[in-house]
């Protein structure tokens, strides 16, 4: 039934985006097929994560706003297809436990690492040290993806799998941390300056 629900959402979003986006889409051959992975993009609009869900044809988890999950019916619909709630301003380990369960069982992890919708801003923003961690922790495969919409049309361009092998199994500085993410926003913008 979940999955019925999820597809049928994808489906109506792909028609929504098609109709009122005409939305291109570069380097899907980028996904891997199976096994763990964590999409990382950057945050424009509200309906981004819809957008990238109704493109990939595997299931994506992301990590979306508690506040969101108090909102009755859409509140209801995120937690039956899978959507993994994230207090802000501070460290969730709840979300954190879940988004890492997400990988162990091999599926996708939808994370946007700025923490919140920045509009077209033309920089981005530094990437939240919970999102470097998850991917870091969870060993997993990153594909960066940059969004851009203009004048009715949405580009989104999907990146080459890269891995933050290097800070695998230990206590990472500040500094490292810093360094993680600056490396995350670098490539989500490779593939923003692509649009």
């Amino acid at each position: 039934m979940v999955n019925i629900l999820y597809s049928f959402a994808a489906f109506l979003f792909r028609v929504f985006f098609k109709v009122f986006y005409r939305y291109e889409i570069y380097g899907l051959e980028n996904i891997p097929k199976e096994g763990r992975l964590v999409i990382m993009a950057n945050h424009v609009r509200y309906y981004d994560p819809p957008l990238i869900g109704c493109i990939l044809k595997r299931k994506i988890h992301f990590l979306a706003k508690e506040e969101l999950f108090k909102i009755p019916l859409l509140g209801y619909l995120l937690g039956k297809i899978g959507q993994i709630p994230v207090k802000r301003g501070k460290p969730d380990r709840s979300a954190l436990k879940g988004a890492l369960a997400i990988l162990e069982e091999e599926k996708v992890l939808g994370i946007f690492p700025e923490g919140t919708t920045r509009g077209s801003k033309e920089s981005l923003g530094k990437a939240k040290s919970g999102s470097i961690l998850i991917p870091i922790e969870g060993k997993s495969p990153i594909v960066p993806v940059g969004i851009k919409y203009k004048t009715m049309k949405a580009k989104v361009s999907f990146g080459k799998v890269f891995y933050l092998d290097q800070y695998y199994d230990r206590k990472l500085s500040k500094e490292e941390r810093q360094e993680a993410g600056t490396y995350i926003m670098n490539k989500i913008q490779a593939e923003l300056d692509k649009l």
